[in-house]
């Protein structure tokens, strides 16, 4: 009876604890590619807290990754979800290389609108190449659920 009740209370922890680990989910995927142009995109779902800082590319696929690690970061465009999964605030957004350096770092985009243009020269005062390690941190943007897709349109080398 002791080892039935021990054991129950340890189920019960973990069940608890497995909730309090969730995790954002991240999703990159190719929208399209020229000789020398990759369009690619990542939908980030909220996990409800913000995200430490990640590595975006070890969620890619064979297909993707080599093309975005051989690639210089150009341009990057910001598309809050809509309805259900609206952001309830601004957007804050770090990209970090892969030398642990902060590269682009910029606050307050909008949660209700599309933000387009941006220059990933802002910060770094050159476009952005990817190494080894493409990392992201994003503020807490409100409700477990709620949706941000970077779009990403990059410079392909020969």
């Amino acid at each position: 009876m002791k080892k039935t009740k021990y054991l129950l209370i340890i189920i019960v922890a973990l069940l608890f604890a497995s909730q309090s680990f969730a995790a954002w989910t991240l999703t990159p995927s190719r929208v399209g590619s020229t000789k020398h142009h990759l369009y690619w995109k990542l939908v980030m779902t909220s996990d409800g807290a913000s995200l430490a800082a990640t590595d975006i590319l070890q969620y890619m696929d064979a297909g993707l990754l080599p093309m975005v690690r051989s690639s210089t970061m150009m341009i990057m465009n910001i598309s809050p979800g809509e309805g259900s999964v609206i952001p309830n605030t601004t957007i804050n957004i770090t990209l970090t290389d892969a030398g642990g350096i902060a590269v682009f770092s910029e606050t307050g985009y909008s949660k209700d609108a599309d933000t387009v243009g941006i220059s990933l020269a802002t910060d770094y005062n050159q476009y952005l190449p990817v190494y080894d390690t493409l990392s992201i941190t994003m503020n807490d943007i409100g409700d477990s659920g709620d949706q941000v897709t970077l779009f990403f349109d990059c410079w392909l080398e020969d």
